[in-house]
């Protein structure tokens, strides 16, 4: 059952059964893009192994949707993430152990926009074998053209996608381990938003 809150309200809403593909969706929603909070799913088992998809649900309208998913179904679920590149949703993933895939939907909800924008091998010299686990979680693109990955639950890399270089970002301060998640700041006050 999907159960539905609304900021300024004091309960609940019954929005009914969930579908099948959310049910095979473990932790909290992945990435607002277009309005719409999305999570990868597991869809079934192909010839070539599991088979995952898109899930979204659009907040103004309160539906969950399919998202056309990239030309690329064998991305490995445990590192296969989605996220915001340039404003349009992407999904990035290990397709296998020398290849980390990041494709960006270049249009919304149009299967055929999906494009491959970067692609690396994780186990690339002065990157592993520093670090234990050789797959790293797309964090962002920054202003720079660098991508920001997560290796190992507790490191920050950049890698430039023009010189084909891998760096270890060096901040004091950092906990053992910890989550890294992009942050767009915004003008707008939630509490004026809402009338509270």
């Amino acid at each position: 059952m999907v159960q539905v809150f609304t900021v300024g309200k004091t309960e609940w809403r019954t929005k009914g059964a969930a579908t099948p593909q959310l049910a095979d969706v473990t932790g909290p929603p992945e990435v607002l893009v277009e309005g719409s909070l999305h999570w990868v799913t597991f869809v079934g088992m192909g010839g070539d192994g599991p088979i995952f998809g898109i899930i979204s649900f659009d907040l103004a309208d309160e539906v969950f949707e399919e998202i056309p998913h990239t030309p690329c179904q064998r991305f490995v679920i445990r590192e296969y993430s989605l996220s915001v590149l340039n404003g349009c949703l992407s999904a990035a993933g290990l397709v296998d152990a020398l290849h980390f895939d990041i494709w960006v939907m270049k249009q919304y909800h149009v299967k055929e926009s999906w494009v491959k924008q970067f692609s690396f091998d994780p186990c690339s010299p002065g990157v592993w074998p520093s670090y234990s686990r050789i797959f790293p979680e797309f964090i962002c693109a920054m202003k720079n053209g660098e991508i920001l990955l997560r290796y190992d639950d507790n490191s920050l890399v950049s890698y430039d996608p023009v010189e084909k270089r891998f760096k270890t970002l060096q901040i004091s301060g950092l906990p053992n381990y910890f989550q890294a998640l992009p942050f767009l700041p915004s003008l707008f006050s939630a509490k004026a938003t809402m009338n509270l």
